[in-house]
């Protein structure tokens, strides 16, 4: 691999010599095998040891509409809605502004769903069809990154203080990036690492006969899921939809190729086996892959959402035909496994409310979901006795038309 000139100690850091390690002695396990074998009930105390309930407040200019992703923040609950960037205060739900506009002028962004760096609180949103433009939480314009590559819906990303990570993965009819990029803020590639190449070439957009979308989180309408590309000659893509192959947590860096069992650790130039996912017997074998008869017992991880004491992860049987989603919860402290149909939910037995779908995560160890108004209509109907009191007190100002209400189990 030719290495670039890098200026700076923070380069020299993080842009070491390459190698890659394929050793996993000392891996933590997690054990999808044995869990399916056993299923139990998730509860909210096996995610953190409190849980809030924060109604976002609702307005003419904040109002959520149907389709929706949010992230938490170090202060913030920031909801992407309606082609908007809405920020909450995460203790009090209180809205404070939008952030940026999508359009295609210098400042807009195509999508309203956010990065956001964990040194600096900095917005990152895509524009189309080569850059990012940067928005702090006062929503002042920071200027942009130019990619060195068109932006894909398998683009992902990342930050390590004055470097952005990208992993352009599998796409649609269109060769991607081979490689784990490194980018400057210019949007340069400094370098990267090529052990992480996309094998052999897609199949060209003539080859594809349909494709359709899987939407696979229960309780939301609006994360996560799966973009299935059918091709004539009978084999099936299956790309996924909100489920980062990049992300930081407790201040390392981790990165996992699609439906890949391995979770990796990366410092500079090492990319180190990290955590396995032991799937045993019900490992789906490359071969097979894209083939749906005989492979709807196999097992694969779909989305992950890591916090520095526990990993919450969605897994699918039958990939391309039966497609049952479970949810799961690895305790790293005590290194157990966890998991359950995920129809069901995570119980909430902090506040016995109702069961909780968790979308996203934080660096501070805590999970999230937004709860539509309906839904929590119909629990209450099913439920009449629970009390509007304590941690559910907020039960008694929400009415039809309010905006959803923002569950958070903290660590």
């Amino acid at each position: 691999m030719k290495k670039q000139t890098i200026l700076g100690g923070l380069f020299l850091l993080l842009l070491g010599a390459c190698s890659f390690k394929n050793t996993t002695n000392d891996l933590n396990a997690i054990d999808i095998a044995g869990s399916f074998e056993h299923l139990s009930e998730l509860k909210a105390s096996q995610l953190g040891t409190d849980i809030r309930y924060v109604p976002l407040e609702t307005t003419d200019s904040s109002l959520i509409g149907n389709s929706y992703s949010i992230k938490l923040s170090k202060e913030n609950i920031i909801v992407s809605t309606n082609g908007r960037c809405l920020l909450f205060d995460k203790q009090s739900g209180k809205f404070i502004r939008s952030i940026g506009h999508k359009g295609e002028d210098p400042q807009g962004y195509s999508n309203a769903n956010c990065l956001i760096h964990p040194k600096t609180n900095v917005l990152y949103f895509y524009r189309q069809p080569n850059k990012l433009v940067k928005y702090d939480t006062e929503d002042h314009f920071l200027g942009e990154v130019t990619l060195p590559q068109n932006i894909s819906p398998s683009l992902y990303l990342t930050f390590a203080d004055s470097l952005i990570l990208a992993h352009y993965g599998e796409g649609i009819g269109q060769p991607q990036a081979s490689a784990l990029l490194y980018l400057n803020e210019k949007g340069e590639v400094k370098d990267s690492l090529p052990e992480f190449a996309n094998p052999g070439d897609p199949m060209g957009m003539d080859q594809i006969s349909s494709i359709n979308v899987f939407k696979q989180l229960p309780g939301s309408l609006s994360v996560g899921g799966l973009i299935y590309v059918n091709y004539q000659n009978g084999t099936v893509a299956a790309l996924p939809i909100d489920c980062p192959s990049l992300w930081i947590n407790d201040g390392g860096i981790r990165f996992r190729k699609s439906f890949n069992d391995t979770i990796y650790d990366i410092k500079g130039h090492e990319a180190t086996p990290y955590i396995i996912f032991n799937t045993a017997q019900r490992h789906f074998p490359a071969e097979k892959i894209g083939q749906k008869e005989g492979t709807e017992d196999y097992v694969v991880v779909t989305n992950i959402m890591e916090t520095p004491k526990r990993l919450f992860f969605i897994s699918m049987q039958g990939l391309y035909d039966i497609k049952k989603t479970f949810y799961g919860i690895y305790d790293k402290g005590n290194n157990t496994t966890y998991m359950n149909d995920a129809s069901v939910g995570v119980t909430d037995d902090l506040a016995h409310f109702m069961p909780i779908y968790p979308t996203t995560c934080s660096e501070q160890g805590e999970y999230a979901a937004l709860l539509e108004i309906g839904k929590i209509d119909e629990w209450i109907d099913e439920n009449p006795e629970v009390a509007k009191e304590g941690k559910l007190s907020f039960l008694k100002d929400i009415n039809e038309d309010s905006n959803p209400v923002c569950v958070i189990v903290e660590p």
